[in-house]
């Protein structure tokens, strides 16, 4: 336990007592991000297409209304 307090009584002073940084984001980072998140976005909308009525079913049997076959009261 003291070593985790240790640890970010070392991490808070060094977010305290630091200098500026130069830093940048290298041209090619938004290429490969595009890289990264394309195929994705483009994986979940093929999962959506082909399993469409499934899904299209699903929301409906939420929102439907369905009598109970074995619920005789309302003719009693």
């Amino acid at each position: 336990m003291i070593i985790l307090r240790v640890l970010v009584a070392v991490f808070a002073l060094n977010i305290v007592f630091s200098s500026t940084v130069d830093a940048y984001i290298d041209p090619n980072t938004g290429g490969f991000f595009f890289q990264t998140v394309a195929p994705f976005v483009y994986g979940i909308l093929g999962v959506i297409v082909v399993f469409w009525k499934r899904i299209t079913g699903y929301v409906k049997g939420l929102f439907c209304s369905k009598k109970d076959p074995n619920n005789h009261s309302e003719n009693e």
